[in-house]
C-alpha cells in the first residue's frame, strides 16, 4: 500500500489500511511511505514492514529507479493500492507485474486494474472517506474508521521528563499550539495567535506549548515575539511520537490545517483548526480534523477570521474542557 506524501494524510490513510488487514488476516502487508512519515504508522498491528521512498529520491537518477524497481518487482506482490494519484507508482507496479493495482483513473491510469475517478479536489467528502473508497473497488468495508497513531512508553516517559524540567505538574491544564503549515495559504498570522495565546493564559490560566518541525521554527519565534506571556516552545524537539503523546496530554490543540491536527485526533484529543474555505481542493470538509469533539473555525480566506470572533469560539472550548478537568 502506497501513500507518500505527508504525515497528515498518511495518518488519514490507516483506517483503508486497517480495513484491508482485516480483509486479508493472512496478508503480508508492507507501506511505502515518505521517510519523513514513517514515524506515523511504525509498529502498527496492521503493517508487516515499511519501506521509506519518494519519488523525488529517484528524479534523474536511473540506477535508484532500477534499484527500487527491481527491489519491488523480487517481492513478488500480488496486489497495490496506490491512494493518492501517482504516475510514478501507476508505471512501477505495472512495470513490476503485480497482478491487482489499485488507483485513481488519472495520472496513467489506464494501466491499473481497479480505478476509480479522482474527485478528491471537489471536497465532497472527507479524505479518510475517499481512502475507503478506494478499497471499496476491492469489495472492502470498513466497521472502524478509527485513525491510528502509536504511542509508547519511552515517548511518554520523555515528554514527563520534558513538561517536570519545565516546572509543569500533572495537574496544569495544557493547551498546544502549531501555529506554522507547509502552504503559506493554510497560515493565519502569527500576531493573532499571539493573541488567542495571551488570553487564554490569562483567562484559564492555562500553559501555552507551541509545537512543530524544526524548520518551522521561524513561525513560533514570531509568536513568541509578539506575546506578553511566557510559553514552553517545543518546536523542533521532539519526535512524533513523543508529539503524540504531549498531545494526548493537553485539553486540546489550536492549529492550521497541518499533520499534528490529524496526531491529535488519533490520540482523542479535540482540534481546532483554521480553515480559507475557497482554497482548491482544500476545505475542511475534506481535510478537517476526523471524529467528533472538533472544532473548524472557516472563512472564504484564512486572513478572514479574525481575532475576536476566534476567541469567542476558542474560549467556549476552553471553558467546557476545563470544566471537565
Amino acid at each position: 500500500m502506497i501513500r507518500t506524501d505527508r504525515i497528515g494524510e498518511l495518518i488519514l490513510t490507516t483506517p483503508a489500511i486497517a480495513a484491508v488487514r482485516k480483509h486479508y488476516p493472512r496478508a503480508k502487508i508492507t507501506v511505502i511511505v515518505n521517510p519523513s512519515s514513517a514515524e506515523a504508522v511504525e509498529a502498527a498491528p496492521f503493517i508487516d514492514s515499511i519501506i521509506k521512498f519518494h519519488p523525488v529520491e529517484v528524479r534523474g537518477d536511473l540506477f535508484k529507479w532500477l534499484s527500487f524497481f527491481r527491489s519491488i518487482k523480487k517481492s513478488g506482490f500480488d496486489l497495490a493500492i496506490i491512494f493518492n494519484p501517482s504516475k510514478f507508482f501507476n508505471i512501477l507496479t505495472f512495470l513490476a507485474g503485480i497482478p491487482v493495482r489499485v488507483g485513481y483513473d488519472r495520472k496513467a491510469g489506464f494501466l491499473l486494474t481497479h480505478k476509480i475517478r479522482d474527485k478528491k479536489y471537489l471536497c465532497e467528502k472527507h479524505e479518510v472517506e475517499y481512502n475507503l473508497d478506494l478499497i471499496g473497488t476491492l469489495g472492502i468495508r470498513a466497521d472502524d474508521k478509527g485513525l491510528y497513531f502509536p504511542l509508547t512508553d519511552p515517548a511518554d516517559s520523555r515528554i514527563n521528563d520534558i513538561l517536570k524540567e519545565n516546572g509543569i505538574d500533572e495537574e496544569d491544564r495544557l493547551i498546544a499550539v502549531h501555529s506554522a503549515t507547509s502552504n503559506p495559504e493554510k497560515r493565519w498570522p502569527p500576531e493573532r495567535f499571539a493573541q488567542i495565546c495571551d488570553r487564554l493564559s490569562e483567562e484559564f490560566k492555562v500553559k501555552i506549548i507551541l509545537v512543530g518541525g524544526r524548520e518551522e521554527q521561524g513561525t513560533s519565534d514570531d509568536v513568541k515575539s509578539k506575546m506578553r506571556n511566557a510559553v514552553l516552545d517545543l518546536t523542533g524537539a521532539l519526535s512524533l511520537k513523543e508529539l503524540g503523546s504531549l498531545l494526548r496530554r493537553c485539553l486540546f490543540l489550536i492549529s492550521n490545517d497541518s499533520g499534528p491536527v490529524h496526531i491529535s485526533a488519533a490520540v482523542g484529543t479535540p482540534a481546532i483548526v483554521f480553515f480559507g474555505e475557497k482554497r482548491p481542493g482544500g476545505s475542511s470538509g475534506r481535510w478537517g480534523p476526523y471524529g467528533e469533539g472538533h472544532l473548524v473555525i472557516a472563512k472564504p480566506k484564512i486572513d478572514d477570521i479574525t481575532v475576536e470572533e476566534a476567541y469567542k469560539a476558542i474560549s467556549g472550548k476552553a471553558g467546557e474542557s476545563c470544566k471537565r478537568r
